[in-house]
């Protein structure tokens, strides 16, 4: 699942957490494969009409009329009988035009139960490269020797260059960004998700692909996995023991040190009996201690989380007062669209959003609103930022900020959420009532206190463009960090 944001304020979230839980809960029926156009319109009209009152941000990376334009063309191609999964597809089509990474159509929830619930994940994972796909991980029968570093030509009879060009038509990101796209693919269950759709369920896949180093093209015919029994493949065959959710050290001739934050997760720092902010305050208090000249900062992989914990970490790196929230809003106190979920008449809690000149409501109690403290002690070194397209939403937020506050460094690739901030918060589940799609859609506008950006459509671009080969990624080599501590030498 995406990583979605998980801190508004808690009475906020309790509001929205049965609607979204009821929601994911219902219409678990049979439902047949092929609808009328009036049903395959009457639903269009729904998902229409959701996403115009519920979306924040539906006019942020494209004008109205050409949002208006892409309705109203998709609609009328809905003069004819279709299948529940056409139809699914030309709605991906049309959320993923708007530019919104935490928006997401859903199958039925039968058919996705069907999916995760069979022995159907895709049993190896892929690494995208310069538009090919390579073998990362193997969870198959086949030798490690002969498989790892594989580039995959072809999946039941489907050419991964076919796959690629259609799955980034159809995955959601923020603005015009791709590098989140391809870093997604990354996830079994999302690879073996996006196939499905796309091409149907299967329990086997036939392959065609070419060893590493080799020119020969091989064919293997795999038996697809149930995804608990891969993650149990993954964990055996991982060589990291239960990683802690952060890291902290200093390098033994002290010219930097390296913070490594896997996640603003608080469910993954309270799994794993970790105080965030105690172990931030003793790594800056250490990092003083010894007179630590550089700092690099490691959010690879990092899909946000926490929205404070990313302020708590910008925090350390500004010794004034600041904002990191230019605003927070959403559209209405209530929604009539909300007839399609399973919670119609939910409001947004009383006294926490208050009416704006632009016509919509301000959150002003959520803790990022409003002006911020600095951290102490605060890092005043050299900073080096290790991004990739993984990093999305919370990380994206605290990328933004301390690219524009700060002289940091940024390696890697561009960032895989948006600069000038999301869209996100409470996300509940509508459905459709014919086809019973299910369109997730999130209900705040997350704008960032930055400006002067030349890219507004896009993720943070890196200082210097570091990209791991498929060799590095077998090997659990970090090209971008390895890339810093040369230029700390350098310097």
């Amino acid at each position: 699942m995406y990583k979605m944001k998980k801190t508004l304020i808690l009475t906020l979230a309790l509001v929205y957490i049965g609607l979204c839980a009821n929601s994911c809960t219902q219409n678990n029926i049979p439902i047949k494969e092929v609808f009328t156009a009036e049903e395959l319109q009457q639903d269009f009209s729904a998902f229409r009409e959701s996403l115009e009152e519920c979306h924040p941000g539906l006019y942020v990376y494209k004008s109205k009329s050409t949002i208006d334009s892409i309705f109203n063309s998709n609609y009328s191609t809905l003069n004819k009988a279709m299948t529940g999964k056409e139809f699914m597809l030309l709605t991906c089509r049309v959320a993923a035009q708007i530019g919104d990474g935490h928006l997401r159509v859903v199958p039925p929830k039968i058919k996705l139960d069907s999916l995760d619930e069979g022995t159907t994940a895709i049993p190896f994972k892929v690494y995208y490269d310069n538009d090919k796909l390579y073998v990362r991980k193997n969870y198959s029968p086949l030798d490690d020797r002969e498989f790892l570093g594989s580039q995959i030509i072809s999946i039941n009879g489907h050419s991964t260059e076919d796959f690629i060009r259609e799955y980034l038509q159809i995955f959601p990101s923020d603005g015009n960004n791709v590098t989140r796209k391809y870093r997604r693919l990354t996830s079994s269950r999302y690879f073996t998700r996006y196939f499905s759709m796309l091409y149907g369920y299967a329990e086997q896949y036939k392959i065609e692909y070419i060893s590493l180093n080799q020119k020969t093209l091989k064919t293997a015919t795999l038996q697809g996995l149930d995804f608990d029994d891969l993650i149990k493949i993954a964990n055996e065959r991982s060589t990291v023991k239960s990683p802690k959710p952060a890291s902290f050290e200093i390098s033994e001739d002290k010219k930097y040190a390296y913070l490594e934050i896997q996640t603003f997760d608080k469910g993954r720092y309270k799994k794993n009996r970790m105080n965030f902010e105690k172990f931030l305050k003793a790594s800056f208090e250490k990092m003083e201690s010894e007179n630590v000249p550089n700092l690099i900062i490691d959010v690879l992989g990092n899909g946000g989380g926490t929205d404070e914990y990313g302020k708590i970490l910008f925090s350390y790196f500004v010794n004034h007062p600041f904002d990191y929230y230019k605003s927070l809003r959403v559209n209405k106190e209530g929604f009539d669209s909300f007839k399609y979920t399973n919670s119609p008449n939910r409001r947004v809690p009383r006294g926490m959003f208050k009416p704006n000149k632009e016509g919509t409501f301000d959150n002003i109690e959520h803790p990022n609103v409003g002006k911020q403290n600095p951290s102490l002690p605060i890092f005043s070194g050299n900073i080096y930022v290790l991004i990739d397209g993984l990093c999305f939403s919370t990380t994206s937020e605290f990328l933004s900020q301390l690219h524009f506050n700060t002289k940091a460094v940024f390696i890697g690739e561009e960032s895989g959420g948006g600069y000038y901030g999301n869209f996100s918060g409470p996300t509940p589940d509508f459905t459709l009532p014919n086809t019973k799609v299910r369109i997730e859609i999130p209900l705040m506008n997350y704008r960032m206190a930055v400006e002067n950006y030349q890219y507004p459509d896009r993720g943070l671009i890196p200082d210097f463009t570091v990209i791991p080969t498929i060799i590095d990624k077998i090997n659990n080599n970090t090209p971008e960090l390895n890339f810093a501590k040369k230029l700390i030498e350098d310097k």
